[in-house]
């Protein structure tokens, strides 16, 4: 089978490499999926370049998500040959993929492949998100990274549920766009009354929380003008400086701050929970209004154009898009 995989850390379109090698043997709790398409997101990128939190075992297949068809069930009596399945997990840029069984989403036929393709992370992170911030109807929440694919899907999916957003963006390039899905009120990072704008919405409603993808001086600031008693909860790294605030703005505002990572999110819920979870994912996204956006469509052969590019767009995903 075709796989893209590298044999040491570096720059996505320089350590990749293209090749031939065999399809592995299946374990007992494994199906085999051919790989329909599979996007490219920052956490493929970090595994190839920097720190993440899986560390690769040369020579690494990369890709970590994916939609494709079940060629090989292994026996297995609950995924019937040819049906469609989105799953998470690694060594996925190539035309087949040995997937856990516990890890392989049954989505119905008319399921798009575009939005199958990027079902099993974003869409489950930022439900899983919603779900930790307990936010009520009509309260507010804060997104950094206000226009990332997570975050457009948060817009969405708190939209549904009567909760208010507050995306923070770099520029009004894409401020439209977030209010048309949804969003209430978007900030501009380095707008200097930032703060101040916060602070004042604190004072008539309640913000209760802030997913924060950044770190850095934005989380500083929110930090400080957050209303009483909110969370916080930190999901990314996409600045490398240090976020900073004193103890008092913790203690006298009763603030909760903590740490997200999906895998733990799920370990900790049972399989009827996941199972239910899945379902009300399944049945925002399947919905025509629902938007996740692709911008581009490529062959494992053109990986070196499909990451340059992924690298550009800051509006909808990148796919390798195997026929």
């Amino acid at each position: 089978m075709k796989t893209l995989y590298f044999n040491e850390k570096g720059k996505a379109e320089e350590v990749l490499k293209l090749g031939e090698k065999p399809i592995p043997d299946l374990l007992a709790n494994e199906v085999r999926v051919k790989v329909k398409a599979s996007p490219i997101n920052p956490a493929d990128l970090m595994f190839i370049e920097r720190v993440y939190r899986v560390e690769p075992v040369f020579p690494q297949t990369a890709g970590f998500e994916g939609v494709g068809t079940i060629a090989d069930k292994n026996g297995n009596a609950d995924f019937p040959d040819g049906s469609l399945v989105a799953f998470r997990h690694k060594n996925i840029w190539a035309e087949f993929a040995n997937i856990p069984k516990e890890k392989i989403v049954l989505l119905p036929d008319s399921f798009s492949f575009e939005k199958a393709a990027q079902l099993s992370l974003n869409p489950l992170t930022a439900w899983a998100l919603l779900d930790e911030l307990k936010a009520k109807e009509n309260e507010w929440i804060i997104l950094s990274a206000g226009n990332s694919a997570v975050s457009k899907l948060i817009i969405q999916f708190a939209k549904n549920k009567g909760i208010k957003t507050i995306p923070i963006i770099r520029n009004n390039d894409q401020k439209e766009e977030l209010l048309n899905l949804g969003a209430n009120l978007v900030l501009i990072s380095d707008d200097e009354k930032i703060a101040e704008q916060i602070g004042e919405l604190a004072k008539t409603e309640r913000i209760s929380g802030f997913l924060d993808a950044v770190g850095g001086k934005i989380t500083s600031k929110i930090i400080k003008t957050i209303s009483a008693n909110s969370h916080i909860i930190h999901y990314g790294l996409y600045d490398d400086q240090n976020t900073e605030y004193h103890s008092s703005d913790i203690i006298f505002k009763n603030l909760t701050i903590k740490g997200f990572g999906i895998d733990a999110w799920m370990n900790s819920k049972t399989k009827t929970e996941k199972k239910q979870i899945w379902a009300n994912i399944m049945g925002e996204v399947i919905k025509p209004d629902f938007r996740m956006k692709i911008s581009g469509k490529y062959s494992l052969e053109n990986f070196k154009e499909a990451i340059i590019e992924s690298r550009k767009i800051k509006d909808g995903k990148i796919l390798f898009w195997m026929d």
